[in-house]
């Protein structure tokens, strides 16, 4: 089981929800493998890029689109085919459950509501 920040253990999700993932959510849990794989943190991601931490970071919470041309830098730096950073399979799962509670509560904690 994923844990999120909170400490609190991320609830299950169905495998029918990785079919109405947007394509920011299915880049951060391909870049989330990828780095996973690689044993590597988003500040080296960001520097073999030449973009900010800030940035690779919102990248790899889902919460920034990103350009064509910036997904074609990826796959050509980090030697990968664009489809596998989009690729999300079941076993997947435990970082989509991740991703989706660390959303929910930001959207209860925000103000604007």
């Amino acid at each position: 089981m994923v844990r999120v920040k909170s400490g609190k253990t991320a609830e299950p999700v169905s495998p029918s929800i990785l079919v109405d993932l947007s394509l920011p959510d299915r880049l951060a849990i391909g870049l989330g493998r990828l780095k996973r794989n690689r044993g590597a943190r988003a500040k080296e991601l960001a520097g073999q890029l030449g973009v900010t931490e800030a940035y690779m970071s919102q990248v790899l919470r889902g919460m920034r689109d990103v350009k064509l041309s910036t997904l074609d830098r990826m796959a050509r730096e980090w030697n990968v085919d664009i489809e596998s950073l989009l690729t999300v399979t079941d076993a997947d799962l435990p970082q989509v459950s991740a991703l989706l509670a660390r959303r929910k509560k930001a959207e209860s904690s925000d103000p604007a509501d």
